[in-house]
């Protein structure tokens, strides 16, 4: 199979890069063009700040900078874009390449609420891809979900049965949640900031959407009741979430313990490049899950830092609490994305 040729939307920021690295030897996708503000049209790639690890990958290094414009990204017979741009950008230029057929797997929050968009999580509700030909353009937009959204989302996944009634979060965020160049050192250095604009509220809308139903009049939210308080802290990758679960029944310990264990990747989704055998992981150990020893969950390889942790599980009667764990970077943003586009080619997007 030739590989599908991709463009990188916001290609010289954090998720940007994080999209560079998970798709430079990607098995479906071929990055054909970067793009970044006008200002970088023509700049080579290996000449911006490497905010990867890993730096930029030596085939992508020579690639320059092309305008972000839809009909010539269209013209380098690009059939999909992954954006990791601001939303006040992405509310523009990305209903501008789906109009051009370009099917675009976006990490903004622009068009998260729109009711013809999934909020896609493929192991929650690969299902929801039957929004898609409610969209109107040719090309289709799929969203993930915020970051901190996506680690609650896949840890309460497992307990999806057991009738949850209302949640009460507390989430710890990393400072590259904030992109480059991020918090300031002086505001966040041995500090706390117990306020991220807009984080809460993406966490209430976004984790009904996600597991909503879907009937003849469009996807109908979960109706969960939804508390959320959101805190940015000194750490540089890794979203933590304390979880206070309220069900409408009682359970024991012994059930709640086997929805985690015997949680895994539906056939749908199982054997994509970036899906995990076992997308949530459930430790016993004391002090865990901890940003500095499990944000890289998962498989080696392709699906490292694709799981989420779950630890410190607790049920009293209708009451379950944990805590969860997801690396921002790749579960909660890039990867995926790519995991989202994975899913969307297998389910025959690109066919049409």
């Amino acid at each position: 199979m030739d590989k599908i040729r991709v463009a990188v939307l916001g290609a010289t920021g954090m998720v940007g890069q994080y999209f560079l690295h998970l798709l430079h030897d990607h098995p479906f996708f071929q990055v054909a063009a970067v793009c970044a503000s006008d200002a970088r049209i023509g700049q080579l790639l290996g000449q911006v700040r490497p905010l990867h690890p890993a730096g930029i990958a030596p085939e992508l290094a020579e690639m320059r900078f092309t305008s972000m414009d839809a009909d010539a990204i269209a013209a380098l017979e690009v059939q999909a874009a992954f954006s990791g741009l601001p939303a006040e950008i992405a509310r523009t230029i990305e209903p501008a390449l789906a109009g051009c057929g370009i099917h675009i797997f976006s990490n903004a929050s622009a068009f998260r609420m729109d009711p013809a968009v999934p909020i896609l999580i493929p192991e929650i509700n690969h299902h929801h891809l039957a929004l898609l030909p409610r969209q109107q353009h040719k090309g289709r937009i799929v969203t993930n979900a915020n970051c901190t959204s996506t680690g609650l989302a896949l840890s309460l996944a497992p307990l999806r049965e057991l009738s949850i009634r209302r949640l009460i979060v507390a989430s710890y965020q990393a400072v590259s949640g904030a992109g480059y160049p991020g918090v300031p050192a002086l505001d966040i250095s041995g500090n706390l900031i117990p306020w991220i604009e807009g984080e809460e509220g993406k966490v209430r809308q976004e984790c009904n959407k996600i597991f909503g139903c879907i009937g003849a009049g469009g996807l109908e939210p979960a109706g969960w009741e939804v508390h959320a308080h959101c805190v940015r802290v000194p750490t540089l990758v890794g979203h933590l979430v304390s979880t206070h679960i309220e069900l409408n029944r009682e359970v024991t310990a012994a059930e709640v313990e086997e929805c985690y264990s015997s949680f895994q990747t539906p056939v749908e989704v199982a054997g994509l490049p970036s899906a995990p055998v076992r997308p949530v992981l459930l430790t016993h150990e004391a002090g865990r899950p901890q940003p500095a020893r499990d944000i890289e969950a998962g498989e080696p390889g392709r699906t490292s830092g694709m799981a989420v942790v779950v630890g410190r599980l607790e049920v009293s009667g209708s009451v379950i609490r944990q805590v969860n764990l997801a690396n921002n970077l790749v579960r909660g943003a890039a990867g995926g994305s790519v995991l989202n586009a994975e899913l969307a080619l297998r389910a025959g997007l690109f066919s049409h």
